[in-house]
């Protein structure tokens, strides 16, 4: 391909520029106009003889397209500007059709999810989405991912009586036990939709909105751990959890043996709840005479599970967590479930810090402001002003030593 060389003048490089900028931003099927820069005479010269009529303001692409094709200096548009050196990119039309697969996938996820009779089925597709789940995924795909979505929420329906694994129902409803699976993108979608069905608030957790379902994640982990739970001797695992307070062991029951074997304890025992679990193995540790039961964070169905009987035993329950953010929210939580906060208040935490710094310890600042800590106000505020994090660990071994008599 032989190329003239006025054309290829560094005077008319800005030009070749806005002519492939334009192709690369509207596709190189459309043509349109580009404005002609400033051309040095010589230049001006040239283009006007390979147009072959006199320059305006603009640059009609056809017209200069069927100018470059006479003169042999490419088939079109696009085969021309690579023959002057100025090749056309194909990254922004592989983001445009992207741009456009993935309105076409959400148009398709939007046109199935109305055809569902629930309320909520709008805001699931439009959280589905802004969520990623349906990211890279073309239309077959997204009605797939739709369809058993569906079939996951009929099952649930059509079986409401009867209580099952999640893995069991995944492989009944849709042939592969690992389908719903964490991590999976069904898996996800479902759990979304299962957030909306049951109005469930914005911090639950997945084993919560699975429950609510009627459907368990499993029975055997995740268990609770607890330490020296004196138990009634007429309960079931009496035998058990003595065992394992004689041994000195910390003890984790699981929700299977919480359903078959409810725990009791004599009426007005007082119960240490804590957030981490290392508070339970100082406690056993140290041989003490407290029961105690860490949530391991934010309390999962077993240790709700677990919470539950005891208060239905009449139980005292008392709750001790982190000073950080975290920690405040999941006292505040804990609080709605009717347990007492022990040692979480403003002038618990003052101390801690005044402790902190007699020991020229650098505590750590949390960048997050609490939310509300409505069994003392005054936590809140004066946290938000030190922002300085304390953790349980740190007040051991006086937390156990000070444990209520």
């Amino acid at each position: 391909m032989s190329v003239p060389g006025s054309l290829r003048s560094p005077g008319l490089r800005a030009l070749w520029d806005l002519v492939r900028e334009r192709l690369e931003k509207v596709g190189i099927e459309n043509r349109g106009r580009v404005p002609l820069p400033e051309l040095l005479s010589p230049d001006r010269l040239a283009l006007q003889a390979v147009l072959d009529r006199r320059l305006g303001a603009m640059v009609d692409l056809r017209v200069l397209e069927a100018a470059l094709n006479r003169l042999g200096v490419g088939e079109d548009l696009p085969c021309a500007l690579a023959a002057l050196g100025h090749p056309i990119s194909p990254e922004p039309a592989a983001r445009r059709a992207q741009r456009a697969d993935r309105r076409r996938a959400h148009a398709e996820a939007r046109a199935a999810a109305t055809a569902w009779p629930e309320a909520w089925a709008s805001d699931w597709i439009d959280a589905v989405i802004r969520a990623g789940v349906l990211r890279g995924f073309d239309t077959a795909q997204v009605r797939v991912l739709i369809d058993h979505v569906r079939r996951v929420l009929d099952a649930l329906e059509r079986d409401q009586d009867i209580k099952r694994s999640r893995v069991d129902l995944a492989a009944r409803v849709l042939g592969s036990a690992h389908a719903l699976d964490a991590g999976t993108r069904l898996g996800a979608a479902v759990e979304h939709a299962l957030r909306l069905r049951s109005d469930a608030y914005e911090s639950a957790v997945r084993r919560e909105l699975w429950e609510q379902a009627g459907v368990h994640l499993d029975l055997t982990s995740g268990p609770v751990l607890t330490w020296g739970m004196p138990l009634c001797k007429d309960t079931t695992l009496e035998r058990l959890t003595s065992a394992a307070s004689a041994a000195g062991i910390p003890l984790h029951l699981s929700r299977f043996a919480l359903e078959q074997h409810p725990i009791r304890v004599p009426q007005d025992t007082r119960v240490l709840v804590v957030e981490n679990p290392r508070v339970v193995e100082a406690a056993a540790q140290m041989r003490s005479r407290m029961p105690v039961l860490s949530t391991n964070g934010q309390p999962s169905s077993t240790v709700l599970l677990a919470l539950e009987q005891l208060a239905e035993s009449s139980a005292e329950l008392y709750y001790h967590g982190d000073f950080d953010t975290p920690g405040l929210a999941i006292c505040e939580r804990i609080v709605s479930l009717a347990l007492t906060p022990w040692r979480m208040y403003a002038s618990d935490y003052r101390a801690a810090l005044e402790a902190a710094e007699l020991e020229r310890a650098e505590l750590p600042i949390d960048v997050n402001a609490p939310a509300s800590t409505s069994w003392d106000p005054e936590l809140r505020r004066v946290f938000d002003e030190e922002r300085r994090i304390v953790h349980q660990e740190r007040l051991l071994p006086g937390l156990i030593e000070g444990w209520l008599d």
